[in-house]
């Protein structure tokens, strides 16, 4: 079970992880949107390794981008990341959790939204 913070407005889904230093195994953060589009993801400011996994709306990964490295760059220049299918949801997760956790496109997970 991933206990994970929710980004639901879009202060906290610019924030999303920068500058933490540490994400639990059991820790992540959901991105929800009200649309369904191909969110693009990128790591300025942020400390740690991550797995970003895209959801479309019947909660099915769609992508997975496994152990996406820290951007130490000091502009705006970081690399981008997006699925190529439009996706609802969005999970971050520490570096290497989705392999750990066998979580693979297609797999449908199950969440509640409030």
């Amino acid at each position: 079970m991933i206990h994970a913070e929710l980004a639901d407005t879009p202060q906290k889904r610019a924030e999303g992880l920068m500058y933490r230093t540490h994400l639990g195994a059991d820790r992540g953060m959901l991105f929800t949107f009200l649309q369904a589009q191909a969110w693009t993801f990128w790591m300025k400011n942020t400390k740690i390794p991550l797995d970003i996994i895209w959801m479309n709306d019947k909660k099915q990964i769609i992508h997975i981008e496994p152990n996406v490295p820290i951007c130490t760059r000091q502009d705006d220049s970081c690399p981008q990341y997006r699925p190529n299918d439009e996706a609802l949801y969005v999970l971050e997760l520490a570096g290497g959790r989705a392999e750990s956790l066998k979580l693979q496109r297609g797999a449908k997970l199950q969440f509640r939204v409030p």
